[in-house]
This record gives C-alpha cells, structure tokens and sequence, in this order.
C-alpha cells in the first residue's frame, strides 16, 4: 500500500469536470473549453452544471436562471450573502 505522498498521482482517476471541460479538436489535440479561454469563471456554484444567467437584486450575486428561480421560490435569499433577493435580474 502506498501512501499519498509517495505515489506520482498518474493512478488517481481525472475528475469529470476536468474531462468535461477538455474538446478533442481535429488531429486529435485537446483544446480548453470556451470557458477557460475567456478567463472567466461562468458556472453556477449552485448546480455546477449551467452558465451563470440572472443576477440577484440587490446582492448581485450571479447564478444560472434556473437556479435562481428556485432560490427566490424556496430559500428567500441570496446563498452567498444571505441577504433577501427582492429581484432577479436576467444578465445574458
């Protein structure tokens, strides 16, 4: 048995978000996601799945449309902050 320390990590399995942002481009290269090359970080923290979409008022913390939604509908406030969402904003 090996311990953490001792291994070169090349048995740990790739995590699927890495392998879901990685696009196999022609001549069999891997090519970022467009994500990645915009520099910006678009994901909704809430359902790690969606691009960011709508924008809570008054706190501005962004989340994906659906995502927001339901927070307004059932939580009330902002996950973040805390603070009460009194508007959602659709930013794109």
């Amino acid at each position: 048995m090996m311990l953490i320390g001792e291994t070169d990590g090349s048995d740990w399995p790739t995590s699927k978000r890495r392998r879901e942002d990685e696009i196999v481009v022609e001549g069999g290269e891997a090519a970022t996601d467009k994500r990645k090359e915009e520099g910006g970080d678009w994901l909704c923290c809430v359902c790690m799945e969606r691009d960011k979409g709508a924008a809570f008022i008054p706190c501005g913390h962004t989340f994906c449309r659906v995502c927001s939604r339901d927070l307004w509908a059932h939580r009330g406030g902002c996950p973040v902050c805390n603070r009460p969402i009194l508007e959602i904003l659709d930013i794109f």
